[in-house]
């Protein structure tokens, strides 16, 4: 047997205290009395019992001295272990990825019973007993070394806070398994995660947003609901906007069915807005992490258009109402070509620049009847439109029986310098509009004067000016930006991120900050972070979606052994002496007042 805090035998200089206060004489008080009568019956069944008296005294002594040797004994934290001499080294693993939020049905998280098992264990804590932490949520990680002292254990279990991350007990167990190995004597690992797979689930398994390519104000929106469940389940899914509620949808899914849902024509924040969209579930299940789901919608970019022209009411009345478009007016002799950096698209209503050259102007230029690419041809009078290619300025337009009076004659230029040349307007053999390309710079040139055709008279004018618009910016549909909770992401030096996420629902005011180092972020709990950089700030939506985080009907840790309460049996040996020791003094308590003792 061998004693692991032996510091207790300082505690037997107890014992002599104890012996000495039974050696105690109690000083009788003198009386005076009147007669002796009635004193000498009593002094003689005294002097009778004085054996059992001295009898009765001595049990209680050995009582005392007995708990209170026990007391000793389980302080000391005696063990019978065969490896003791070299100690033993126990890894706990901590379940904290997303599961580890599910409530069980008696009211407490998953999480919170594993961090009770993990005290159990830490409180065992000696120098032969050395206990180390490690976490696991995106990733396996020590969250303490092995340590003989119960108290940083304690300290980092009181911390610690389960994630919305997804991860692999297989991560933890190798982890674990290295660290074990330099150790001697016995070595063991313990995970500490969920217990049984009885849970029903409803979760948020996807939502996405984009921008739709023919309608730059406009997103549509994909949704995917799934029951980890047993049985059929309803559910209320609304959709909002900034805290706006868009839609509301009902769904009925099967036990186990996955269902996507498409909301088109969603309308895009504005540009002083956040851009938040959320989907929550109206249902009410052991899991609310996987009830709420998170995206942005970036706000439409105002593009910078400088308008070169003379006047022309119908160009200037559609960049005037086009909130996608921030435009300035400008007469043909004020234009100088240190201008065309500063905006985007420039557009040149009959007004070509006498020195305009493809290879030495930069910028995004439209031309409106005078073009780069004219030629000295005769021009084409009531030209009809034959030809429309697939090309970004004609995606959705219409331009059947539109009437041109008169076009100016355009040549379709060879490849040179890097240009590329495209024609997605005909007539017949002759091109109406002649598209150039290349990196980092786009011109278009139409080849008649808009006030020359009824074109301003119909739908297609402004579907056609705003594509051709976005094509000269470079605006690509967006893609909103997101992230898995877990999921790493590289920074540059002009970035960085918020500590922490926001959510509709504010986290609690202790929560941790968001692990991060140099260049890189990792969330770990969802909700919105916001991105800036240089050139601003943006939102990062940040969601679990995991089908083996969501779905409670299973474990999630094959291979590992989840960690129980204790058995009475494998109790540590102090817990028997000072349950014992509990015994007795409940013992000698009721020998006291039935005057068995004193």
């Amino acid at each position: 047997m061998t004693f692991l805090q032996p510091f207790a035998v300082w505690f037997l200089a107890g014992v002599p205290v104890i012996v000495l206060l039974y050696f105690l004489r109690l000083k009788r008080r003198t009386s005076t009395v009147s007669t002796h009568l009635f004193w000498q019956r009593v002094l003689q069944e005294s002097s009778q019992r004085a054996f059992f008296h001295r009898l009765r005294h001595l049990l209680s002594l050995l009582l005392h001295l007995l708990i209170f040797l026990l007391l000793i004994a389980a302080l000391a934290r005696p063990v019978l272990d065969r490896l003791v001499g070299e100690g033993t080294s126990t890894v706990l693993i901590l379940d904290s990825r997303a599961r580890m939020n599910a409530t069980e049905p008696d009211g407490r998280s998953r999480f919170a019973k594993a961090v009770e098992q993990a005290r159990n264990y830490a409180r065992q804590a000696s120098g032969q007993r050395q206990f180390a932490l490690l976490t696991l949520d995106a990733t396996a990680s020590v969250a303490v070394p092995f340590s003989a002292d119960e108290k940083p254990l304690l300290d980092a279990l009181e911390k610690l806070q389960p994630t919305s991350a997804a991860g692999d007990i297989a991560d933890a167990r190798r982890l674990a398994d290295a660290l074990l190995a330099s150790r001697k004597g016995e070595r063991r690992s313990v995970v500490l995660s969920a217990q049984d797979g009885t849970l029903d689930n409803l979760a948020i398994t996807r939502l996405a947003a984009r921008q739709l390519p023919a309608s730059p104000e406009t997103s549509e929106v994909l949704l995917e609901v799934q029951n980890f469940g047993r049985t059929p389940a309803k559910t209320d899914v609304e959709l909002s906007l900034d805290g706006r509620a868009l839609e509301v949808k009902p769904f009925t899914l099967a036990a186990g069915e996955r269902r996507q849902e498409i909301f088109t024509s969603v309308p895009r924040a504005n540009r002083s807005a956040r851009g938040w969209l959320t989907a929550k579930l109206s249902t009410t299940d052991a899991l609310a992490l996987d009830d709420t789901a998170f995206a942005t919608l970036p706000p439409a970019r105002a593009s910078r258009v400088l308008l070169v022209s003379k006047g022309n009411i119908f160009l200037e009345k559609f960049l005037a109402v086009d909130p996608s478009v921030k435009f300035q007016l400008l007469a043909p002799e004020a234009w100088q070509p240190a201008l065309a950096p500063k905006f985007e698209v420039v557009i040149f209503d009959d007004a070509l620049p006498a020195s305009f050259d493809l290879g030495s102007f930069t910028g995004n230029f439209l031309f409106l009847k005078s073009t780069p690419f004219a030629t000295a041809g005769k021009p084409l009078e009531q030209p009809l439109i034959s030809d429309v290619e697939a090309h970004a300025i004609t995606r959705n337009i219409s331009l059947q029986n539109v009437s041109i009076a008169r076009a100016e004659s355009l040549a379709l230029p060879a490849p040179r310098d890097g240009w590329t040349f495209a024609a997605p307007l005909r007539a017949f053999d002759h091109p109406l509009l002649i598209t150039a390309e290349r990196k980092g710079q786009r011109i278009a040139g139409l080849g008649f004067a808009v006030l020359d055709s009824d074109l301003p008279l119909r739908i297609a004018f402004p579907l056609l000016m705003s594509n051709t618009l976005h094509w000269l910016a470079g605006d690509a549909p967006e893609s909103a930006p997101a992230l898995l909770a877990g999921e790493m992401l590289t920074l540059t030096d002009a970035q960085h991120v918020s500590a922490t996420p926001l959510t509709a629902t504010p986290r609690a005011k202790d929560a941790l900050p968001e692990p991060s180092v140099a260049g890189v972020f990792q969330p770990l709990h969802n909700g919105y972070y916001q991105l800036a950089d240089a050139e601003g700030s943006r939102w990062l939506a940040v969601n679990t979606f995991s089908a083996a985080e969501s779905d409670l009907r299973s474990t999630a840790s094959a291979g590992a052994t989840s960690a129980t309460a204790q058995p009475i049996a494998r109790w540590p040996l102090w817990h028997w002496l000072a349950g014992l020791a509990f015994v007795l003094f409940t013992v000698e308590w009721w020998l006291f007042h039935r005057r068995k003792t004193e």
